[in-house]
């Protein structure tokens, strides 16, 4: 018999209809793919070099738990200049490098969560946040933001959700499924929320940080709040920002004794992460930011170009994302019945061929997640027959 934990975990909804595009590919059918949560960019010819240099140094063997210490130098200080306000810099002994961001905000839940604990968390929210704090025994408290908020909880939200039993608040911008970006005025008035309530963790999700389409625009949550230093961890990676998903290379910096926490559990389930993906990682963080910026112009010019055919049809709404690389459109004027995005998703895959995401497993069961981390010529055509097959329902 199955564990508890397991047997209530729900698949990852965007790993299961990947799985059913590339099964529908390989039995020769044209699919148009919108999907995918990562770049279709190359790494970096300097994170390509790295690895070559690496294998033929026959650097293999295990690296330390958490992480090769250049790589965690690296880490601290680009940390460190997105969050300058801090009184107190961090240093690389507070970096724990893992498998992924997803790992880093795994091993922050189980870390910090027992049995009855609750994580706020505002929808639509990534659909792992949950999963991972129904796997710790905790209890998930989800408040809901609509477009006209522009997907931004509010302090005064956020203060009446807060009771004793509050452990975690998990943040997340840009954010994944909406691409909605908190100012760092917004940051500093949740702040002022979570500074009344000294038993509350946060955890910001930032592996959207540098994909920002108003430059200046985003902001490390510490440095909006600094003051919450002793109890925030900052969660990031290279999987967006370096193209490098496969790689899997993500990090936390948090205080001391968490990270002593996440050290020790790390040491149990994975160790260190693969030696060639630090060799990477440390090539790429060596780079200046500024050769990301044509990969962002890209991501705007096709988030334009998307817009710009989403919006001939009046039967959905769609918001503009200010960050991340995704489209969240509401289809609720087309929905009939007890229809909702899952039961949608399915006809669009099967009688338009286009592959989108539901909303339902990010809390917005009315909506679908498109992504534009695509070729232009597939997110102009998948767009378009979007739209044409919303017509056809009427």
């Amino acid at each position: 018999m199955l564990s508890s934990r397991v047997r209530n975990l729900q698949e990852s909804a965007t790993l299961k209809i990947n799985a059913t595009v590339n099964r529908l590919k390989q039995e020769g059918k044209v699919i148009y793919n919108l999907t995918a949560g990562e770049p279709d960019f190359a790494p970096s010819d300097a994170a390509k070099a790295a690895v070559i240099e690496a294998v033929n140094k026959n650097q293999s063997k295990y690296t330390p738990t958490p992480g090769i210490p250049e790589l965690r130098e690296l880490i601290a200080k680009k940390t460190n200049a997105q969050q300058s306000s801090l009184n107190h810099p961090w240093k690389a002994a507070q970096v724990v490098v893992t498998n992924g961001g997803k790992q880093a905000i795994f091993d922050s839940v189980f870390s910090l969560i027992d049995e009855g604990d609750e994580v706020l968390f505002s929808s639509p929210y990534w659909l792992s946040y949950p999963e991972m704090v129904k796997a710790a025994g905790g209890t998930s408290v989800i408040l809901k933001t609509t477009a006209d908020s522009e997907y931004q909880l509010t302090p005064k939200d956020l203060e009446a959700a807060i009771t004793p039993k509050t452990k975690l608040f998990i943040i997340n911008s840009p954010s994944n499924p909406t691409g909605a970006l908190y100012s760092k005025h917004t940051l500093q008035a949740l702040g002022e929320v979570l500074e009344k309530h000294p038993q509350v963790w946060i955890l910001s999700d930032e592996i959207y940080d540098l994909i920002e389409f108003e430059p200046g625009t985003w902001c490390s949550f510490l440095e909006a709040c600094p003051n919450l230093q002793s109890r925030t961890i900052t969660v990031n990676g290279l999987s967006k920002s370096g193209a490098m998903t496969g790689w899997r290379v993500g990090w936390s910096v948090a205080p001391d004794h968490m990270t002593s926490a996440l050290i020790a559990l790390q040491g149990h389930s994975t160790s260190g992460i693969c030696s060639l993906s630090q060799a990477a990682a440390i090539a790429r963080l060596k780079q200046p930011a500024i050769l990301f910026e044509p990969q962002v112009k890209e991501y705007l010019h096709r988030r334009n170009l998307a817009l710009e055919v989403l919006r001939k049809s009046a039967k959905i709404d769609v918001y503009e994302p200010k960050g991340a690389f995704y489209l969240f459109v509401d289809c609720k004027k087309v929905l009939t019945g007890n229809q909702d995005a899952n039961g949608f998703a399915e006809r669009l895959l099967q009688e338009a061929q286009v592959a989108v995401v539901s909303g339902v497993d990010f809390g917005a069961p009315t909506c679908i997640r498109l992504s534009f981390a695509t070729d232009e010529s597939t997110l102009l055509q998948g767009c378009e027959r979007l739209v044409a097959f919303i017509h056809s329902l009427s």
